[in-house]
């Protein structure tokens, strides 16, 4: 069964769950991609004498880089996904993206 709105009965209602998946989500790929940024302005040396197996590791020090980076991040974004909870949801379940309305799952209609 689709969650409808209570005013609106918009269905673009996302629920607390939701809004902390995509919150933590974003973050840890902007995290990501920060960290990759970063290793590449650091610049990768590639010449032409440069051994296949040094790429291999060029990359894989890319990886690891960029995935220390979002791990890191990571404590910053749980600190904004309790932000939203808090001051987007309150004490509800659900929030209407169309009309802004709060509330939770048994609610009377």
């Amino acid at each position: 069964m689709t969650l409808c709105c209570l005013i609106c009965e918009s269905k673009a209602v996302l629920s607390q769950e939701a809004a902390n998946a995509a919150v933590l989500l974003i973050g840890t790929i902007d995290s990501f991609l920060f960290g990759v940024r970063q290793v590449h302005t650091q610049g990768l040396e590639v010449t032409p004498e440069t051994r296949p197996e040094s790429l291999l590791v060029q990359l894989l020090d890319l990886i690891g880089e960029s995935v220390s980076s979002a791990t890191s991040g990571y404590t910053a974004m749980t600190a904004f996904a309790k932000d939203v909870q808090k001051y987007q949801f309150g004490h509800y379940d659900y929030l209407c993206l169309r009309c802004g309305a709060r509330f939770d799952r048994n609610a009377d209609i």
